[in-house]
């Protein structure tokens, strides 16, 4: 958990450098209301502006988090849904944005981030989820 956390913040931090968040779309999502479903494709890239939601495996989700950011580089759909918890703003930015931000750091970044966020979402997903009987 705590290795998952931090890679997270630390690919968010050096994504709000790279990216003109002004410019991306944003969509309102009540509580209770699915901000990410499960089995959606993850060309897209849900950032929480503001309110809190929780995924599928009880983790919870705060303003300034790239939700399931891991499943979104490793995965072709996510594996996790995400619920509102509190009615939520959401900033919707394109994988292939990330992607282009990315390898302007160099031709290594983007293929180093999906194998680090391929390891972290195949060992999260082996464990139980929170609350659940082992």
């Amino acid at each position: 958990m705590c290795r998952l956390r931090y890679q997270e913040m630390m690919m968010h931090q050096s994504l709000s450098t790279l990216i003109s968040w002004d410019d991306q779309p944003r969509r309102i999502v009540a509580a209770g209301d699915a901000v990410i479903p499960a089995g959606e494709l993850t060309d897209i890239l849900y950032v929480l502006e503001s309110g809190n939601a929780i995924t599928g495996d009880g983790r919870g989700c705060v303003a300034g988090d790239v939700m399931l950011l891991c499943e979104a580089l490793a995965l072709t759909h996510y594996a996790t849904g995400v619920q509102a918890k509190t009615d939520c703003q959401i900033i919707l930015l394109p994988q292939d944005l990330l992607k282009q931000s990315l390898t302007a750091g160099g031709a290594m970044v983007w293929p180093l981030s999906r194998s680090i966020a391929a390891d972290v979402t195949q060992r999260r997903l082996q464990r139980p989820a929170a609350g659940a009987s082992r």
